[in-house]
């Protein structure tokens, strides 16, 4: 629906940011995961249209910070997710993905208001299974392994086939003293994902350097090779 709303309305900003979002969620979302790469490519050219048509559309914003936060670019996600704020407060995905990118920078202190917020001002949204998947990293990352554990599985009772949701959960019980519900866990999350690996990881999850090395540290002890 929102292509033929690009092809029939090629000045209307919306469609083209919210197509850009659609095509950047879908990924991460497990729809569409073996054409990720392509899609950011595809999202990046239709946010940045979006802004020469509409340089205060948020959805926009939303999703250039999107593109530059899969590929790791956190200040200039950060900046694009500010903006999208910035021109509504009360945009809770903004919120959310503000501080998801945050959380898989080591940035927990500024990434859990964020995602809280984000929880509080749309607490019925199925993107809160993502910003609960944030909550788990930001504690994790700071050593906080139990709140971990728990915000982990509460991104699983939200959504069960969301693997974000296991990756998180089953890097954080190993660390959390939990070995044998880890080595549990890591074979659930392998009936929902087969091809998941520390190479899969590194390439398609955005940690930055330093955040990756301690995920795959958890992942590495619950068994994942």
């Amino acid at each position: 629906m929102l292509k033929q709303a690009v092809e029939r309305y090629p000045d209307y900003a919306p469609a083209h940011s919210m197509l850009a979002f659609a095509l950047l969620v879908s990924g991460y979302a497990g729809w569409a995961l073996s054409e990720f790469e392509p899609n950011v490519q595809q999202a990046a050219v239709l946010a940045r249209r979006a802004t020469e048509l509409d340089d205060s559309d948020p959805w926009a914003h939303l999703a250039l910070g999107y593109v530059a936060f899969t590929q790791r670019h956190t200040e200039e996600a950060t900046e694009q997710f500010q903006r999208a704020v910035d021109l509504n407060p009360n945009f809770a995905a903004a919120h959310g993905y503000f501080g998801w990118a945050l959380s898989l920078d080591d940035q927990s202190d500024r990434a859990i208001p964020h995602l809280e917020q984000a929880i509080r001002m749309s607490p019925h949204d199925p993107q809160n299974t993502i910003f609960y998947v944030g909550l788990a990293a930001a504690h994790y990352l700071a050593g906080r392994y139990t709140e971990a554990v728990a915000f982990g599985r509460k991104a699983i009772q939200q959504r069960i086939n969301f693997t974000g949701s296991h990756r998180i959960y089953c890097a954080s019980l190993p660390q959390a003293g939990q070995l044998p519900e880890a080595r549990a866990e890591l074979a659930r999350l392998k009936e929902l994902q087969p091809e998941i690996s520390i190479a899969w990881i590194e390439k398609y999850v955005p940690y930055t350097a330093g955040p990756m090395a301690k995920f795959l540290d958890g992942m590495r002890k619950a068994g994942l090779q």
